[in-house]
């Protein structure tokens, strides 16, 4: 989906009845919108941001924070774009462009996330922007593209938990990695790691020697997953303490 800038249209009507103590605003919001059709983001977003700081009573205020959020994230500034699109949504929650903010907040952060190994806190705060946009604008073009955004965070984070989760197995944190487990279970409770993290899950609580709990938990594995390889591994080990 492509990125829209304010409506040429509004800007178009405001200018005509623009009376003369508007004049400065109108020529730095003119010039925010010159330099972004000619690809000059940081130069645009600085004109916008003008209007914003200049003249807070501006009826191109409204136009100039979107212009500023959108100036920020096609020059990948997206940090930086995110609370703008944020504040935009705070403002006018009934602004014909508010589903258009919500959903580039949301790209702000899915843009902005980092390898799987890091911290996937902008992961997180991308997920529950693209939900908050399908919960209130089930039927707006942009949903089958948040959505898909959904379904592809969602499975980005079930992973990075169950890596979490076996990070601790390997470091002998056995109550830490059970805990996760149950934190992606409760979370994702059919994640396609279910089957490896009951594994986890069973092993650590032997590993403790929780023995009850343990083979309870290979039971399960045995029963729902019998023909994976967690599955099989977790009947050989419920078979060795027999």
């Amino acid at each position: 989906m492509k990125l829209m800038i304010a409506t040429v249209t509004a800007c178009l009507l405001l200018t005509a009845c623009a009376t003369d103590e508007h004049k400065r605003e109108m020529e730095h919001f003119d010039d925010g919108n010159a330099f972004f059709a000619k690809e000059r983001f940081e130069p645009s977003q600085k004109a916008h941001q003008r209007v914003l700081d200049e003249s807070p009573d501006s009826p191109f205020r409204i136009h100039a924070l979107l212009g500023s959020a959108d100036a920020y994230y096609m020059d990948k500034e997206y940090i930086a774009s995110a609370p703008v699109y944020a504040r935009f949504v705070e403002l006018y929650p009934q602004d014909e462009l508010t589903p258009q903010a919500l959903f580039y907040e949301g790209m702000s952060y899915f843009q902005d996330m980092v390898p799987m190994k890091k911290d996937q806190t902008n992961a997180g705060k991308a997920l529950g922007v693209f939900k908050e946009f399908v919960r209130k604008y089930p039927t707006h073009f942009a949903t089958p593209f948040a959505l898909e955004k959904i379904s592809r965070l969602n499975d980005r984070l079930m992973e990075k938990e169950y890596d979490i989760a076996f990070f601790y197995f390997n470091t002998t944190a056995y109550v830490s990695c059970i805990d996760r487990v149950d934190s992606l279970l409760e979370t994702w409770p059919t994640t396609r790691f279910k089957a490896d993290a009951l594994l986890l899950k069973g092993k650590s609580y032997l590993a403790e020697q929780a023995y009850s709990k343990g083979k309870a938990v290979l039971n399960q594995l045995v029963a729902d997953f019998p023909e994976t390889p967690a599955g099989k591994e977790a009947a050989a080990l419920l078979a060795a303490k027999h």
